[in-house]
């Protein structure tokens, strides 16, 4: 039975690492939508656009749905392109989202919201691309371990709701995206240096 130990001299252990933090920081801002749904109706009342329920579920639902479909193009992009690229080129689309979210803020449409929600949807797909590239650097004994450890990093959901709500009552729910996005940007940049491709 393969455990922790066994990992010592096998495989790339920066690239684990990083594969677990691009999925954590990546379900982290997936699911911001969720907490702050409630400032975010406010602040579109405010602008006059009062949310009904169903345009509230279609913006929280669409990132989810949005990831789910995006996965099938991340495999294919892992495929033809690599997983560092295309991990670089998913993760330029959900920093382009979370700063438009960030210096819109209270000015944001609802249309605007729906097209960051899509963007978010790339961050949802991270699934495709951190656990095979983790896993690819490992022998098929610690592929159990190996994919454990990466996929470890959905606990960002469980960050997002325990903190975007209180991010947002101190500074406001624009800053929320803007605390993602720098969270995104660190770990591309270190993601770009120490990650590689099996």
């Amino acid at each position: 039975m393969a455990g922790f130990k066994d990992l010592k001299g096998q495989g790339h252990a920066p690239t684990l690492f990083m594969a677990f933090m691009y999925f954590d920081v990546s379900f982290m801002v997936w699911t911001m939508l969720g907490p702050l749904s409630t400032e975010i109706s406010e602040a579109l009342a405010l602008s006059g656009h009062i949310m009904t329920a169903g345009e509230k579920a279609t913006l929280l639902s669409l990132p989810i749905l949005s990831g789910a479909l995006l996965r099938i193009i991340l495999g294919f992009g892992v495929d033809k392109l690599g997983d560092k690229l295309t991990v670089i080129i998913s993760q330029k689309i959900v920093i382009v989202a979370l700063l438009t979210a960030f210096f819109m803020g209270d000015n944001i449409t609802y249309n605007a919201l729906l097209v960051v929600a899509r963007g978010l949807g790339f961050a949802g797909a991270s699934f495709a691309v951190a656990l095979p590239q983790a896993g690819q650097w490992y022998p098929p004994k610690l592929q159990g371990v190996v994919l454990g450890i990466a996929g470890a990093g959905n606990i960002g959901v469980v960050i997002d709701f325990l903190f975007a709500p209180k991010i947002a009552e101190i500074w406001g729910w624009a800053s929320v995206f803007g605390v993602g996005a720098a969270l995104a940007i660190v770990t591309l940049i270190a993601y770009a240096f120490l990650a590689k491709d099996a």
